[in-house]
């Protein structure tokens, strides 16, 4: 019998080593995405930090688990590797997504053909990598 699990709490990420970091990082990610950041995160005082929520869904979240031993064939370079650790996101159209990342200098790089949607890979100031798709 396994564990019985009741759905994704959150994902976690590094940000940096500083906790001077936080303000730049979280305004990258209201600039980027237009979440509410939630105000009531306890203060831990080992751990600066900021929660990002994400809007109720109907998308159910998934775990992808990736063989790879460095690069993976599927990249382009280190950095464009679709199976570097990171979060994937469904936007409501990938066209609109790709002109606001434009519009904010954020750059991205894209992949298609590989799960049959387009996707949309890019890089918060932290170095962590963001995956976009269209939402079913």
């Amino acid at each position: 019998m396994g564990l019985d699990v009741q759905g994704l709490m959150h994902v976690g990420y590094r940000i940096g080593a500083q906790a001077d970091q936080v303000p730049a990082i979280v305004a990258f990610y209201k600039s980027v995405f237009d979440l509410d950041i939630d105000a009531n995160r306890p203060t831990i005082p080992t751990i600066p930090g900021a929660w990002v929520q994400l809007p109720e869904s109907q998308i159910k979240p998934q775990f992808h688990l990736f063989v790879a031993d460095g690069v993976s064939p599927a990249a382009r370079s280190q950095q464009e590797d679709p199976t570097r650790t990171h979060v994937a996101l469904a936007v409501k159209d990938l066209s609109a997504a790709k002109t606001h990342l434009q519009d904010l200098g954020v750059e991205y790089w894209e992949f298609g053909g590989l799960v049959g949607a387009a996707q949309v890979f890019f890089e918060d100031p932290a170095g962590n990598m963001l995956e976009l798709q269209e939402a079913p």
